[in-house]
């Protein structure tokens, strides 16, 4: 039998409805990858009806993935003898039903770029030959697979005493997250340690020993038709029992901000972060391996934030970090009056005491908020100067004698806080404040009116801190 043209176009429309399939319209990009060229669309899109399903004696055969990434999929596939290339159809799975063609190449194997992570994505595969003007395409051989998800964002430390707990930022489109955990007791390898679904953004793990290092990897993971597609991981450190500083205080004079905290016996130091804004912008400042630092020069009138984390070193030479304190302050003008209370941003239990030698002036605060002060005489300058520093309260005394090279010397109150150095009263003195200091000042000790220590020593107790300036 004589087939006619008017026949032919007539089957050949018929077998474009068959396929499901029409490179006519199609907007999607075409990849620019090395083994991909320009589909030869031009004479298709005029003449529709001139590609036809053509069952070929082959078709696409061992589809598969070859990459694990959140914004890339890789394939291979056969070869297929008689094929002059291949169309690469794309449906995102998560948003549409439609396929659209992606690339047309010439060899078995496509790059498809700039996918959306953690999306699923089916794909087509057919070959199709080119002969006389007219193209036929096979079958087409169907993929479903998975961008990776991304690895988490904002991984961030919240404990690191004896419980270490961390955070991070949601992946909508994940199943949920793997958590590995790796230790001495794991020979530093990470192993399984929780699996949590994807309403959980943080993890708190009580099951430490102070003084180990922790490894963490938090891998987000999305499962589809029963396989899981999953990122690579990020990690954080922890070294339990490097927890934030306790008592963090600021205090600003002549610009400058003095801060001081309660030293971790665990740590080796501390980083020094400041910032204008209250959850953004720290830049590291400084370290100090001691429980306070005292900044450059600040611009008067400005409110600073100031974080305090502390700092174990490694065998290998890293910094293992803890979690921080925080607090703010407004950088104090230098006319500001010289007797006034310094300006002070409190964390922790806010009951402290502060002595200024400068000001030969003492504060004793109670849960933040300041209690009593008085004028007090402390070392005898440039000989027995009193020690500078964060302190705290190591002994407690009452009516008991102190006694020393050349002196003997009843009190009522006593409270060292390091060494033979404390807080106690002077009866023998008429006044106190001034410049006394600078010719007749104390031994070293802070020479206190007996009423305002009296007061200092009733609602004080054992680590009450102290800081000396």
């Amino acid at each position: 039998m004589k087939w006619s043209k008017t026949a032919v176009t007539g089957c050949l429309a018929a077998a474009v409805v068959v396929t499901g399939i029409s490179v006519i319209g199609i907007s999607a990009a075409i990849s620019s990858g090395s083994k991909q060229t320009e589909p030869e669309t031009t004479e298709a899109a005029e003449a529709p009806d001139s590609i036809i399903h053509h069952p070929m004696n082959a078709k696409v055969d061992n589809l598969s993935k070859t990459t694990e990434e959140a914004n890339r999929i890789a394939l291979k596939w056969d070869a297929v003898p008689e094929a002059s290339g291949y169309y690469v159809y794309v449906c995102e799975k998560d948003s549409t039903e439609d396929y659209k063609l992606f690339s047309d190449v010439k060899e078995p194997a496509v790059d498809l770029m700039n996918l959306k992570d953690t999306t699923q994505y089916w794909i087509k595969v057919s070959a199709y030959k080119k002969e006389n003007g007219i193209i036929s395409e096979s079958n087409p051989t169907i993929l479903k697979t998975a961008t990776q998800p991304t690895d988490v964002a904002a991984l961030d430390s919240l404990r690191s005493s004896d419980v270490l707990m961390f955070c991070w930022a949601q992946n909508s489109n994940v199943t949920g997250y793997d958590i590995y955990r790796a230790s001495s007791q794991t020979k530093s390898q990470f192993v399984l340690y929780k699996t949590l679904d994807n309403t959980q953004m943080d993890f708190e793990d009580k099951n430490v020993k102070e003084g180990e290092f922790y490894t963490y990897k938090i891998s987000p993971f999305r499962t589809i038709e029963n396989v899981k597609y999953s990122a690579k991981g990020k990690t954080i450190d922890f070294i339990s029992g490097l927890s934030a500083p306790g008592d963090l205080i600021a205090r600003s004079g002549n610009t400058r901000v003095t801060l001081s905290w309660n030293e971790k016996e665990i740590a080796d130091g501390y980083n020094i972060f400041i910032s204008t804004s209250e959850k953004s912008g720290f830049k590291l400042l400084g370290t100090s391996e001691e429980g306070s630092y005292t900044t450059d020069k600040l611009k008067a009138g400005t409110t600073y934030y100031f974080r305090v984390q502390p700092f174990k070193k490694m065998k290998d030479g890293t910094l293992a970090t803890g979690t921080w304190s925080t607090c703010k302050i407004v950088a104090a003008d230098p006319e500001e009056t010289t007797r006034s209370a310094p300006k002070s941003s409190i964390s922790g239990s806010g009951t402290y005491i502060e002595i200024s030698i400068a000001q030969q002036h003492m504060w004793f605060y109670q849960k933040g908020k300041l209690v009593l002060d008085t004028d007090v005489v402390t070392g005898n300058k440039g000989n027995n100067d009193t020690p500078t520093g964060t302190y705290s309260i190591e002994s407690r005394a009452l009516d008991t004698t102190l006694t020393g090279e050349g002196y003997s010397s009843f009190v009522n109150f006593w409270m060292g806080f390091y060494g033979g150095y404390g807080i106690h009263d002077a009866s023998w003195r008429s006044s106190f404040g001034g410049d006394i200091y600078e010719g007749n000042g104390s031994h070293g000790c802070v020479n206190t009116p007996y009423e305002k220590v009296k007061k200092i020593y009733e609602m004080t107790d054992y680590g009450t801190p102290v800081y000396i300036y």
